[in-house]
């Protein structure tokens, strides 16, 4: 049993806890103003300027990205291109999983009717289903294939049934192949037209394409392959 000097200890770290992550947050909102969140290369000449630092800017700036659609892909890129193929993956790899409990736990703090309004009725209540009936599979698949952009994944998981556990362990085991392809592009961007620059863009258009891929190959052999309804 803790006395009156343990649990003020515990309210004390829990408070700290959360100005730093206030701190952060804001931090992140200030470098995003000045930053283009639109463009790999000027964000990434806006990134590497800052030196030593450069990792820590970045990182920061994908703790927004995370709330604006697309925006995780262009950082992704960005990373490649600052910080090269496998540092870039890496970066983005470490980052993605906790920056991601962000929009996920605001959604399930404030509601279904949140999510709707942001996201749309139509789209958020098909995935929600989806997520609420297969749970960690199609949560798994979504990260692995961007059926739906990253962003809005986030959204709508945090008003499902998944558990912060699924939502975790299914961040992990589908985000890498996507990142890593996403982070190569982003470093041959710096020499295009080279055969690194083809494959990479050869490897993403795959990852695009494959959902439809799916979809097709369901409606031809006449039984469902995947999950009704993960098709974009």
């Amino acid at each position: 049993m803790r006395g009156p000097d343990g649990r003020a200890i515990t309210v004390l770290r829990k408070v700290l806890i959360r100005v730093l992550a206030v701190a952060a947050m804001l931090a992140a909102v200030v470098i995003a103003f000045r930053a283009d969140l639109a463009d790999p290369v000027t964000l990434k000449e806006f990134v590497v300027a800052f030196g030593t630092l450069a990792p820590v800017i970045w990182a920061l700036l994908y703790l927004v990205a995370v709330f604006i659609p697309y925006a995780t892909t262009v950082m992704t890129v960005a990373a490649g291109l600052a910080f090269g193929t496998l540092w870039g993956a890496v970066l983005t790899f470490c980052i993605t999983i906790f920056a991601s409990l962000l929009p996920f736990t605001v959604s399930r703090r404030l509601g279904r009717k949140w999510v709707e309004a942001k996201v749309g009725n139509r789209k958020a209540r098909k995935y929600a289903d989806l997520i609420n009936r297969h749970a960690f599979l199609v949560f798994f698949y979504l990260r692995l294939l961007p059926t739906l952009p990253y962003e809005l994944q986030n959204h709508i998981a945090g008003v499902t049934r998944i558990t912060y556990k699924q939502f975790m362990l299914a961040s992990l085991l589908g985000n890498g192949p996507v990142l890593f392809i996403m982070a190569l592009l982003g470093d041959s961007l710096s020499a295009p037209g080279t055969p690194r620059f083809w494959i990479a863009a050869s490897l993403y258009l795959a990852v695009l394409i494959a959902p439809l891929i799916l979809r097709l190959a369901r409606k031809r052999l006449g039984h469902t392959v995947f999950f009704e309804g993960l098709e974009p």
